[in-house]
C-alpha cells in the first residue's frame, strides 16, 4: 500500500512530522490510518501534549471566525513541541489563562472512540459552551438523541445522549475529530441534526483535513441545499492518493494472553469517592458522554487534581505508563497531568492496527485481549515494549472485577511492568 500526501495548509507551521506516522488498518473499507503521535490515543505521549493540541486546534478557530488573536499563541506552540516537560507544562498554563469567548457559546461534540478527550479539550478553551461526545455504548433503557453512521470505522453505528434542550438552542455546533478523511460522517451528522434542530451555523475542527475538492463541493452542496453555513477548520490540511488493497485479515497475529496469571498482582484503587455525581448506567457522569456545561469544568477539575493526590500516595516513582481505556480518555489524562515523575499516557481502542517491525511504522508491536467492561468487545492496545515501564496505572470508567482485569493486567506484567494498578473512578 502506499499513501501519496500532498500539504496544502500548516495553520501554525507546525512540522508534518510532529502529527503522526503511519499504519495499516485491519479494515477492507480502508486501508491506512494516520497514527497520531498528539492525541493520547494508540501512541504514548506527555499527558499534557493532547490537551494543547485541543487547545492550538480551539486557538485556530478561534482566530479564524473571530479576527482577535490569542494571547501567547506562538509560546504555546513552541512548549507544545518542546520535549521538556517543564516548558510543555508552561504552554499549558499559558493555554489555560485565555478563556475564549465566542460571539453565541458552541454546542461542542467529539466523535468517539478516538476523540472524546480531544473534543472535550475543546470545550475548555471556550467560555460558556457545552460538551457532549458521541459514543459506541448502548446504554441500558437510555434512548439516544440522534444516530448515525461513521461507514469507514471498526464499529460503525454511533449515537448521542445529549439533551434535547441544549440541542433546541440555536449556538452554533463544533463537530470536533482527529481526522477527517472525506468528510462524510461529518456531513451525515450534520443532515441528521439539522433535521432535528435546524439551526444557521455548524464547523467541523480536526487535526487533519484530507477532503479532496469533490469532498469539499458535497460540503457547499449541503451548506445551499440546508441554507446553513459549514466553517472547517484544521491544523494541516492537505491531500491523498491511495494505491494498493486494504488488508482485511492480519498478517501476523496480535499477541493475546491465553492463561492470564492469577498470580499477578493487583493493587486496587476506587476514585468513587472523587467524582461524587450520581452514576448513570454505571458510567461516570462527568465523562462528557451525557453532557458537560460551564459549571462542570471546575468540578472536573478539582476532581482530577484530588485524584491526582490519591494517586501519588500509591505511587512507587520510575517510570510511569497511564492508560485511558476506549471511550475513557480526557479524565484518566488529566489525573496523568498532575502526577508526579515521568509519566507517559495513551488508551486502549476497539480499533485493530497492523503491528510490524518497521523502521518508521507507528505500530510495532500490538496486544489483544477482552475489554474487562464488556467481553463482547475486542480490545487493544499498542507499543508497549519490554522493560520500557516500571508502574501502570490502568483507568476504568466502570467498576471491573479482579477475575475481568486479570487479563490486561497480566499482559502488562508480561512486558516487565512490576506493579499494575487498577483504577476504578465510579
Amino acid at each position: 500500500m502506499n499513501v501519496n500526501l500532498e500539504i496544502t495548509q500548516n495553520a501554525l507551521n507546525i512540522p508534518i512530522a510532529e502529527f503522526f506516522n503511519m499504519a495499516a488498518r485491519i479494515n477492507k473499507k480502508r486501508g491506512f490510518l494516520f497514527v497520531s503521535k498528539i492525541l493520547g490515543k494508540h501512541l504514548p505521549v506527555n499527558p499534557y501534549t493532547p490537551l494543547l493540541a485541543s487547545g492550538l486546534l480551539a486557538s485556530t478557530y478561534y482566530e479564524r471566525v473571530t479576527g482577535h488573536s490569542v494571547h501567547d499563541l506562538s509560546e504555546i506552540r513552541d512548549g507544545f513541541l518542546s520535549d521538556q516537560n517543564e516548558d510543555i507544562q508552561k504552554a499549558y498554563e499559558l493555554l489555560q489563562k485565555n478563556s475564549l469567548a465566542l460571539l453565541e457559546a458552541p454546542i461542542v461534540i467529539g466523535f468517539a472512540e478516538t476523540a472524546t478527550a480531544l473534543g472535550h479539550g475543546v470545550f475548555d478553551c471556550f467560555q460558556q459552551g457545552y460538551y457532549i461526545h458521541t459514543t459506541r455504548e448502548n446504554i441500558g433503557d437510555l434512548v439516544p438523541e440522534f444516530n448515525f453512521k461513521e461507514e469507514h470505522s471498526h464499529a460503525v453505528d454511533q449515537r448521542c445522549y445529549a439533551n434535547r434542550s441544549i440541542l433546541e438552542k440555536s449556538n452554533p455546533i463544533l463537530l470536533v475529530d482527529d481526522e477527517i478523511t472525506t468528510g462524510k460522517t461529518c456531513l451525515n451528522i450534520i443532515r441528521e441534526l439539522h433535521a432535528k434542530y435546524p439551526r444557521e451555523h455548524y464547523a467541523v475542527l480536526s487535526l487533519l483535513d484530507w477532503r479532496s475538492e469533490d469532498n469539499m463541493k458535497q460540503y457547499q452542496t449541503l451548506e445551499k441545499e440546508l441554507g446553513i453555513t459549514i466553517r472547517v477548520e484544521s491544523l494541516l490540511k492537505g491531500t491523498i492518493a491511495f494505491e494498493g488493497k486494504p488488508l482485511e485479515r492480519p498478517i501476523n497475529e496480535f499477541h493475546a494472553n491465553e492463561d492470564p496469571s492469577k498470580e499477578t498482582v493487583i493493587n486496587r484503587i476506587n476514585l468513587a469517592s472523587v467524582f461524587l455525581s450520581s452514576p448513570q448506567n454505571g458510567y461516570l457522569s462527568y465523562s462528557g458522554r451525557f453532557g458537560l456545561n460551564e459549571a462542570d469544568k471546575a468540578v472536573i477539575e478539582e476532581s482530577c487534581q484530588k485524584a491526582s493526590e490519591l494517586l501519588n500516595k500509591e505511587h512507587h516513582g520510575g517510570k510511569t505508563l497511564c492508560l485511558g481505556t476506549g471511550e475513557f480518555m480526557y479524565i484518566p489524562m488529566k489525573i496523568a497531568s498532575y502526577l508526579d515523575g515521568d509519566i507517559s499516557y495513551h488508551s486502549t481502542t476497539r480499533s485493530p492496527i497492523q503491528p510490524v517491525k518497521l523502521k518508521d511504522y507507528a505500530i510495532t508491536e500490538g496486544f489483544t485481549f477482552q475489554n474487562p467492561e464488556d467481553h463482547t468487545i475486542q480490545h487493544y492496545v499498542y507499543n508497549i515494549p519490554k522493560g520500557e515501564y516500571d508502574e501502570v496505572f490502568i483507568f476504568f470508567e466502570k467498576w471491573v472485577s479482579d477475575d475481568n482485569a486479570m487479563e490486561i493486567a497480566s499482559l502488562l506484567k508480561e512486558r516487565e511492568i512490576k506493579t499494575v494498578h487498577i483504577v476504578s473512578c465510579s
